[in-house]
């Protein structure tokens, strides 16, 4: 749209619309609509609404292939407002006018530059209360919607700006937690950079290689973790830092140990003790610490225990009931060694003890008097 052009002189104007007084009033209404709408076209909107007035002061319903004078009028009156709050830069006031004279084309343009300068104002805004991620967010929306504008460049630049100033001090956190060995600390400021803008540098350094850094130590740290037992915590910083392949390690790793956990509750709760002691010597190698290690030994050497005691019990009431009494004795003392308050279906070892010694001295006493010594060979008495 050429706002710049110049409006005829009032001598040429008149010039311009002089119709010999001798043509007849339908053909000098013709010849001056023709006149206004070549003014229209070449946008003198003075000329062209002089014009369109002049012919309603004969017809003021005047109208030639489809277009009435009195509309053309308007058209020219609203586009000559429009230039002039165009040029004075009152974009509200020009499209305004622009609508009013039906002239969509400029007042697309003239919505475009209103949409431009409210979001610029925005950008200015949120960049003057340090709100930069706002105003980047902003500029990189005024790339996106009018790529090919002249202030293009501009915008490119100030969106950096705006991202580096906003991105900075996560950077510097970053680079002193990495100074003090601060390792999670300083992979979640990175990480916060990186998710912006993955090149980010800053006084030669590289954002991506120093969260690097960062995340090796996190994941030495965690393996420390998980050699001293304490798995969740590992398994939260390889969460953190995305470890995928610890982090099926250990959740598998974790899903074993429970079934096997299960397992051997289940088996020693039904009293088969020697498969479940079997169970806990295996859970001892699914933990990495002392404490857990100790934890399964103690409930194997437990679970041998209770086995052993219950092989002593049955072969000692089989030696019972076969009245071997001094097998008995010496089975059931086994088990009171052991354990001296042991009993099985409320009966005391210790009683069946007792009572296979006494039978078993009273056997010997008995196969004593039941057969009496050997004669003595005294020889030859001299």
């Amino acid at each position: 749209m050429d706002d710049t052009h110049t409006e005829p002189t009032v001598a040429s104007d008149k010039s311009e619309t002089a119709v010999p007084q001798s043509t007849k009033q339908p053909e000098r209404l013709t010849v001056l609509f023709n006149q206004g709408w070549e003014h229209l076209l070449n946008q003198r909107w003075q000329h062209a609404e002089e014009i369109f007035a002049q012919i309603e002061t004969y017809n003021s319903h005047y109208e030639q292939g489809g277009q009435r004078a009195s509309h053309l009028r308007q058209k020219a009156h609203y586009e000559r407002k429009a230039a002039a709050a165009l040029a004075a830069g009152k974009l509200e006031t020009a499209l305004k006018a622009f609508k009013k004279a039906d002239d969509f084309e400029q007042a697309k343009e003239v919505h475009e530059l209103l949409t431009i300068q409210e979001l610029q104002d925005k950008a200015e805004q949120a960049t003057a209360v340090a709100n930069y991620q706002e105003a980047a967010w902003i500029y990189d929306h005024l790339l996106n919607k009018f790529p090919t504008h002249a202030n293009e460049t501009t915008w490119q630049i100030k969106k950096e700006s705006c991202w580096e100033a906003e991105l900075l001090p996560y950077f510097q956190i970053g680079v002193q937690a990495l100074e003090n060995k601060q390792w999670r600390t300083a992979y979640n400021a990175f990480a916060q950079v990186l998710v912006t803008d993955p090149y980010f540098r800053q006084d030669g350094r590289s954002a991506a290689v120093l969260s690097e850094i960062a995340r090796k130590e996190v994941v030495l740290q965690a393996d420390q973790q998980l050699r001293q037992g304490q798995v969740q915590a590992a398994l939260d910083a390889y969460r953190e830092v995305g470890h995928l392949s610890r982090i099926e390690n250990v959740v598998e790793f974790l899903r074993l140990r429970q079934h096997e956990e299960e397992g051997a509750q289940q088996l020693e709760a039904a009293g088969k003790w020697q498969e479940a002691a079997a169970k806990y010597k295996y859970l001892c190698t699914l933990y990495y610490d002392e404490n857990g290690r100790s934890q399964w030994q103690d409930a194997a050497n437990r679970c041998a225990e209770e086995h052993k005691l219950n092989v002593l019990y049955a072969q000692g009431l089989e030696a019972f009931n076969q009245k071997q009494w001094e097998t008995a004795a010496q089975l059931f003392g086994q088990i009171i060694s052991l354990r001296p308050e042991y009993k099985r279906d409320e009966q005391p070892v210790h009683k069946l003890y007792h009572i296979a010694r006494w039978r078993s001295m009273f056997s010997w006493f008995t196969s004593q008097s039941d057969n009496p010594p050997p004669r003595m060979n005294a020889g030859n008495l001299s």
